[in-house]
């Protein structure tokens, strides 16, 4: 086989009018190595593209920058000489064509398939630019270029989940999947109530929207609104995340209460509620009460258990909310 059959070969490139001249390596602008592919293209061009005269002449070539596909993670080019053709009766030029790129485009179609295939994987936008040699806007592009979205699922599950997301520009997107699955039934590029409505109404019937049983929501205020209008059989559920979390900064408020109340601030009460906040947030089944740790902080060794307890005997108040935030936990995690 010859080299040029090896290397068309081992990049998959079908167009037998490409002929590889050579191969070697250089350097970019930004002084990355790269590996780049000699060739030339060159056909018996018939008639002429715009008058369609046959008076065509060639009349030089052109240099193309073409991305391959990587082979070892690297960045791979091939400098592609074209061969340009001028008609004598209307005096136009034109060039050889082939079928490895798009016009005016230097990324072939070998890389946007890698690309593609990386991204079914799972994989970030600045892993995929990592392993094909290329910046992460680039990948974004092609994947908004071939990948293209449903006009809405076919089935519209009995359980769904609405949240929101910091897409770019620091715009929050509103994001919608199955709460049984997670698969993903539409990602709109806002959060807008408008655009929410819209969405559903325009594309599932009242039939359809009301065979949902449930939606999954966080403390956003304008779900609740609409979701009775969108889904008139649905329950509304508050995600047991947002209940912890809400629950969390009632006590983290109280413990600061506590703390501006103690006059001693070299006390062992006051570190202990201080520095060891995160104790106060265990699973009550977390906590270690047989083993002494050191306490940084404090500079003690004592259990967990210890030094909560010290803390909530000091103060009754604090107890109750701590004893509250625990029944929250436990209700949430082992019982729904």
């Amino acid at each position: 086989m010859s080299l040029t059959n090896s290397i068309l070969c081992l990049f998959e490139i079908t167009d037998p009018n490409l002929i590889v001249t050579g191969i070697s390596k250089e350097r970019c602008s930004t002084n990355q190595r790269i590996h780049v592919v000699h060739a030339t293209l060159s056909y018996q061009l018939l008639k002429c593209p715009h008058c369609g005269h046959k008076s065509l002449i060639k009349n030089g070539t052109h240099m193309s920058h073409l991305r391959l596909g990587t082979l070892s993670g690297g960045r791979y080019e091939m400098h592609l000489k074209r061969q340009r053709y001028q008609c004598k009766d209307c005096s136009k030029t034109c060039g050889a064509k082939t079928k490895l790129v798009n016009r005016n485009e230097t990324f072939t179609h070998n890389i946007k398939h890698q690309v593609i295939v990386l991204a079914r994987d799972m994989l970030t936008s600045k892993e995929i630019a990592k392993l094909c040699g290329i910046s992460p806007s680039s990948v974004q592009r092609i994947l908004n270029a071939n990948i293209h979205l449903a006009y809405r699922v076919k089935h519209l599950p009995e359980n769904l989940c609405f949240d929101e997301f910091r897409s770019c520009n620091h715009w929050m997107s509103f994001n919608c999947c199955d709460a049984v699955s997670h698969r993903r039934i539409v990602t709109l590029k806002d959060r807008l109530s408008k655009d929410i409505i819209d969405y559903f109404e325009a594309r599932f019937s009242v039939q359809e929207r009301a065979q949902v049983q449930s939606v999954t929501i966080d403390m956003n205020a304008e779900y609740g609104s609409f979701i009775h209008r969108l889904f008139p059989n649905a329950a509304t559920i508050i995600d047991r995340f947002h209940i912890i979390q809400l629950a969390g900064r009632a006590l983290d408020n109280e413990r600061t209460q506590t703390i501006r109340t103690i006059q001693d601030k070299h006390s062992r009460i006051y570190h202990i509620l201080k520095s060891q906040w995160r104790l106060f947030h265990l699973d009550e089944i977390k906590v270690n009460d047989s083993k002494a740790v050191y306490l940084r902080g404090i500079n003690e060794y004592m259990t967990q258990q210890n030094a909560i307890d010290l803390a909530l005997d000091a103060f009754p108040r604090f107890r109750s909310v701590y004893q509250t935030y625990q029944g929250i936990w436990v209700y949430t995690f082992w019982y729904w």
